[in-house]
């Protein structure tokens, strides 16, 4: 195969793990334990098929391919002074409410891009607080995960390249 299509179907997986992780609110959501149990079993087999038997391959052939790890110089969570300055103004309800965001669109035992949680929060937030740049948002993942609110893999000052996901012991059954 030739790097470019490796590329392309590289590309197409991507896209298709993003659009299966929309399932995971929806399979939390089911009220039944053993369905919502199988469902997630089912989740999982799927996903790990398609990183092991589609894109690894991939990635071993064409190495370059392989998007686990940051190639930009500057990481997410940096502020400039400007930014720096208004976030230095935020109260502690604010900063508070930014964690509840992150937080809530977090799930026990799942790992989600750190760049999707922060984007959500950031979104649902941003009437309220329009100045909070998005690298603040970033920060406060790193913080939670420091406080232990939130476990992490990857690189968490390059958003694309993290995923969190609430402890383990807060699972449900």
């Amino acid at each position: 195969m030739k790097q470019e299509q490796a590329a392309a179907l590289y590309e197409i997986y991507e896209r298709a793990l993003a659009v299966l992780s929309e399932a995971e609110p929806v399979i939390q959501a089911l009220p039944d334990d053993e369905e919502r149990r199988s469902a997630f079993r089912s989740y999982r087999e799927v996903i790990a098929k398609v990183l092991s038997s589609l894109r690894a391959p991939l990635v071993q052939e064409y190495p370059a391919l392989d998007t686990s790890s940051p190639t930009e110089d500057e990481p997410d969570t940096l502020l400039d002074s400007e930014e720096q300055e208004l976030v230095d103004r935020l109260t502690p309800e604010q900063i508070q409410r930014i964690d509840a965001q992150l937080l809530a669109d977090c799930v026990a035992g799942w790992w989600r891009k750190s760049a999707r949680i922060v984007g959500t929060a950031w979104l649902a937030l941003s009437k309220e607080l329009p100045d909070v740049p998005v690298a603040y948002y970033a920060q406060r993942v790193i913080a939670l995960v420091e406080a232990g609110s939130l476990e992490a893999q990857g690189n968490l000052h390059y958003m694309r390249f993290s995923e969190v996901r609430l402890p383990s012991r807060a699972e449900c059954p």
